[in-house]
């Protein structure tokens, strides 16, 4: 559920605080809110899902030098920020004109508030509003679901009655939807789709593993299509229900699930080479797995179907308890290529989805598809290093922690970490300095001092004298040296163990 910014910038309490725009006058009449957050955290962008109002009184962000407060509002953007609010101390530093200047042209909402109010009691009020209509939204579709329910016992799985239900209770107009877009049954005002202004929000129908068909609800004018979607998609389910009945999965369907099933479960590599052939997968194709989570998986599978499918038409889906697996043939000719791409459309679709994906590395064929589940299901378990890595985590983004997860022996580990930067982690100890990130953070910026400074918030001049403290404590430059490996491997060893 989301309420529009207007509304909240209208608000008793919100327009106590005297609010003033500074920037992105022109998106607020458009812009919607999900949720008011307050976080005085630097690095909130990465925590964040989307369309939330950021509540904050900059204490720690405006101290800043300009760059990483720039670094700070590109990261809402990315992340789809609403509109960000500041309530400055009295006796802190400033909101900048460069700082306003750079949240005009990100397009982002920018407000001061020029009185103080309780960030805590706005919150909750705002949030209370939200959650109370979403709560409403959930029981009016339960209801409807109850009702359906209800016919499909006494009466039996006709697609028709169904839809008049859905379309009587909710006021839209409603059909079912074969996948080239033929309708299947349908009920509703007639042309109430055609109407200016009106929406239509659509959820997949699944047999099993399968999107079989869609259930397509036409709003009437007015309608918020939010609420429309989340009454679509918690139908989406009784609806599948009955569609099951009329539907009858294909030889090749049958197919594609026993091999996804195979993979999952850990099959023997003949057992899943004999299901590949079956399902029509050639067994020396590429392919890569991935690996979902989610509370909203029928949301994920239809980004999944829609999006991914035109370009990978290949793609094959398979639910299992909490987990959502996916595998993907990619193009023989350049499947790194392709790969890359698949990434990339995975991060543009799943922007601002309450998602996490993991994607394996490239599986040469059929008979590594296990490996390359595995490897995927090894970076969900994983912490992420990357501050503003999104939904979308790839397998080769980690490579070096894949390796450190093998290793069992943590006496040995401690030793080589001692030997080799045993010395510098004592003085980080004994001052309280952060060194060792220092040097992890330079090393993975490919020894860039310039990137490395940026990433830490540091003047290049302080880089430097870090660096060159950090030398004397481990024997010497390591490009200078030849340890450069060693070094940055032992750096991630004492980092994550």
């Amino acid at each position: 559920m989301f309420v529009a910014l207007t509304e909240i910038l209208r608000d008793q309490l919100f327009q106590s605080a005297q609010p003033l725009a500074l920037a992105g006058a022109e998106q607020v009449a458009t812009t919607r809110v999900r949720w008011v957050h307050p976080s005085e955290v630097v690095q909130v962008g990465g925590l964040l899902h989307g369309d939330e109002l950021l509540l904050t009184t900059g204490a720690a962000l405006l101290g800043l030098r300009i760059e990483a407060q720039h670094a700070y509002l590109q990261s809402l953007v990315q992340r789809g920020v609403a509109a960000l609010v500041i309530e400055p101390p009295a006796d802190g530093p400033t909101i900048s004109a460069k700082f306003i200047q750079r949240a005009e042209e990100l397009g982002l909402p920018l407000f001061r508030l020029r009185a103080t109010v309780p960030f805590v009691e706005l919150a909750e009020k705002i949030n209370r509003q939200i959650v109370s209509e979403h709560a409403a939204t959930l029981q009016q579709a339960d209801e409807v679901s109850q009702r359906l329910a209800r016919h499909i016992a006494s009466a039996g799985p006709n697609l028709t009655p169904l839809l008049e239900m859905i379309a009587s209770a909710l006021r839209v107009r409603a059909t079912m939807e074969d996948l080239s877009g033929q309708v299947i049954a349908e009920s509703g005002p007639e042309g109430q789709e055609d109407e200016q202004g009106a929406g239509a929000v659509a959820t997949d129908l699944f047999v099993g593993a399968d999107v079989a068909a869609r259930l397509v609800l036409y709003s009437k004018i007015g309608t918020a299509p939010e609420q429309l979607e989340l009454v679509a998609q918690r139908l989406g389910s009784i609806v599948s229900l009955a569609f099951a009945q009329h539907y009858r999965p294909g030889r090749l369907q049958i197919a594609d699930t026993s091999l996804l099933r195979a993979i999952v479960s850990g099959a023997g590599t003949h057992f899943i080479v004999e299901r590949a052939r079956q399902a029509q997968v050639p067994e020396n194709h590429p392919s890569c797995l991935m690996v979902f989570q989610s509370f909203d998986m029928s949301r994920v599978r239809s980004v999944l179907e829609n999006t991914l499918h035109s370009r990978f038409p290949s793609i094959r889906t398979y639910l299992e308890a909490h987990r959502l697996y996916a595998m993907v043939q990619l193009d023989p000719h350049d499947p790194r290529g392709a790969r890359t791409q698949l990434v990339q459309l995975l991060r543009e679709a799943l922007s601002g989805m309450s998602v996490e994906c993991c994607v394996g590395p490239l599986a040469s064929k059929i008979a590594h598809a296990r490996w390359s589940l595995a490897e995927a299901l090894t970076v969900e378990s994983l912490a992420s290093p990357f501050p503003n890595e999104g939904q979308v985590r790839d397998a080769s983004d980690y490579a070096l922690e894949r390796v450190l997860k093998r290793f069992t022996d943590s006496q040995a580990l401690n030793e080589f970490i001692d030997e080799q930067l045993g010395l510098l982690i004592a003085a980080d100890k004994a001052r309280g300095s952060s060194l060792l990130k220092t040097l992890e953070v330079w090393l993975g910026s490919g020894c860039n001092s310039t990137s490395a400074a940026n990433r830490l918030y540091l003047e290049r001049q302080t880089m430097h004298k870090r660096l060159t403290k950090i030398f004397s404590l481990i024997g010497g430059d390591p490009r200078e040296t030849g340890r450069i490996l060693t070094v940055h491997l032992a750096c991630q060893l004492a980092l994550r163990f």
